[in-house]
């Protein structure tokens, strides 16, 4: 793991572009009603239950970080998270906004949570999946599912 000498976050790789505006978590919610961080609460424990995650707060957005990023939410709006998940393989809902594609094999899966009660445990289960991507696990074992290409998941029209 690389640490950058200036603010700290560590990567899988060495000079990973990022930003070093670390914000405190706190500051982030300032302007957010109180459920918004109570969702983000939920969403931290849920990913916690998977194993150990570094949260990594800069100005726009704050990381969930296992070996490698896994989740993410958009700097926090006032009544709502935009959230994402990061697949190697697109899966259909409508609970998705978008699904991205970054080759080779990920695909980026964002969400609105406007509730803790949306960390639900169809979300607990895209976000285990999403951790072990974090872990790394797709590649280390050769059986794991990557899909390499755009697949028919929703778009934003």
């Amino acid at each position: 793991m690389w640490r950058c000498p200036t603010c700290g976050q560590t990567f899988v790789t060495p000079n990973m572009p990022h930003s070093c505006q670390v914000v405190g978590l706190d500051d982030h919610f300032a302007a957010s009603e109180p459920n918004v961080r109570a969702t983000f609460d939920a969403l931290l424990a849920a990913a916690r239950e998977l194993g150990p995650v570094t949260v990594n707060a800069t100005k726009s957005r704050i990381s969930l970080q296992a070996r490698m990023r896994f989740a993410a939410v958009e700097a926090p709006r006032r009544r709502h998270l935009n959230a994402h998940l990061v697949l190697t393989r697109p899966i259909e809902s409508d609970r998705f906004t978008r699904v991205e594609h970054l080759p080779p094999y990920y695909h980026v899966h964002n969400l609105r949570l406007e509730a803790p009660e949306d960390v639900d445990a169809e979300l607990r289960g895209w976000l285990a999946e999403a951790y072990e991507v974090g872990m790394q696990r797709h590649v280390t074992d050769p059986a794991w599912e990557k899909v390499r290409v755009p697949g028919a998941a929703p778009r934003s029209p």
